[in-house]
């Protein structure tokens, strides 16, 4: 599996509180099936502010000790980006991290302040990027399909934590997220792994089996996580 939403990076963001915690995430997201995993850490303006240079250098140490414990995983750099009027403009400067230095981009939006997320992602769109629009159920005024296939229209692509599917955030979440799935709607799943909660990557990816067949659940835990890993330097829009 590739897990493209996680905090395991030390001391950058509300995600791991050590390099100790950060390995043990990492070693159990091997346990799991993760062969490569897209390290996300926060950006949210007045909370989450730890500049680009300070996030690559715990990369670059996170990644020495995966090494140096010889970990069999490939990590991966990008960052969840809580949208705001500015975040465009600090992506495109060069700010803020695209995923593994592609044109796709993680964006998280307020949980309840109701915003135009397709709008948003045509934005981007035409801007060159490819916006993952991460856990989408946790936003209560996207609550029916056809707002999401508007997005999806617009260039957006849909991710959805594994904790939803397995029912850790209630049941309308995870009736939603199950739409969304049996509609082809949703793209990824991913863990959104902090050291204060639990991983169960695993166990989500054998509850969509179970529910939509192993193709459907390849695909969203796997296949098409692959080109965010695969592609490297694009060139996007000014």
């Amino acid at each position: 599996m590739i897990d493209i939403h996680t905090h395991v990076i030390p001391f950058v963001d509300d995600g791991s509180t050590s390099m100790d915690a950060s390995i043990a995430m990492i070693k159990k997201a091997i346990s799991e099936g993760v062969t490569d995993l897209i390290c996300t850490p926060h950006y949210r303006k007045g909370m989450f502010e730890t500049n680009r240079k300070k996030i690559e250098q715990n990369f670059i140490s996170l990644k020495k000790e995966v090494t140096n414990q010889k970990l069999k995983i490939n990590l991966y750099l990008g960052q969840e980006i809580k949208y705001d009027n500015n975040t465009k403009k600090q992506v495109i400067e060069n700010e803020l991290l695209t995923i593994n230095n592609t044109n796709y981009i993680l964006l998280e939006f307020s949980s309840k302040t109701d915003t135009d997320i397709s709008e948003v992602a045509y934005n981007y769109s035409i801007k060159g990027y490819i916006p993952i629009i991460a856990h989408i159920e946790r936003y209560c005024y996207i609550n029916d399909l056809n707002k999401v296939r508007e997005i999806k229209q617009n260039g957006g692509l849909i991710q959805v934590n594994a904790s939803t599917i397995i029912g850790k955030n209630g049941i309308k979440a995870k009736k939603f997220a199950k739409k969304l799935i049996k509609q082809n709607l949703v793209d990824f799943v991913a863990s959104d792994i902090h050291e204060s909660r639990e991983y169960n990557l695993k166990e989500a990816y054998l509850y969509i089996i179970k529910k939509f067949g192993k193709t459907i659940a390849n695909d969203i835990f796997k296949n098409n996580a692959v080109l965010l890993i695969e592609e490297e330097n694009m060139e996007i829009a000014s």
